[in-house]
């Protein structure tokens, strides 16, 4: 082979070569470019992840303490102690014993009760 068909081969051979690496940069900056997108993306998700976990720890947080003002709010105040009952005179006890004895309670009208009264039986019987 001489010169001058060398010299086609070789320039033709390294065009060649040239034209595949713009090929194969295009391609993987193409795919550099898409990559980086999603890097970003998932970064803007997680950064808006973090302050919507903020937002919502400081709304817990002002639940809890609306619920905390609320409690004492509705907590019962200390009630007084009752008074003491007066003491009962025992001539009024006995007084008040014997007019049970005499006036005993109506029974209860037959028609308003639901159910028979139970019977209890021994064993035996």
């Amino acid at each position: 082979m001489d010169t001058i068909q060398a010299g086609p081969l070789v320039l033709s051979f390294l065009s060649g070569a040239l034209l595949a690496a713009g090929g194969v940069f295009a391609w993987l900056s193409r795919r550099l470019k898409l990559a980086r997108q999603r890097i970003e993306h998932v970064e803007q998700t997680r950064h808006q992840g973090a302050q919507q976990l903020t937002q919502a720890r400081k709304q817990i947080e002002q639940l809890q303490r609306d619920c905390h003002d609320l409690r004492l709010a509705v907590r019962p105040a200390p009630r007084p102690a009752p008074p003491p009952e007066a003491v009962l005179d025992p001539a009024e006890a006995a007084r008040r014993h014997v007019e049970a004895l005499l006036h005993p309670p109506a029974p209860p009208d037959p028609s308003l009760q639901a159910f028979k009264d139970t019977v209890v039986y021994k064993r035996g019987e």
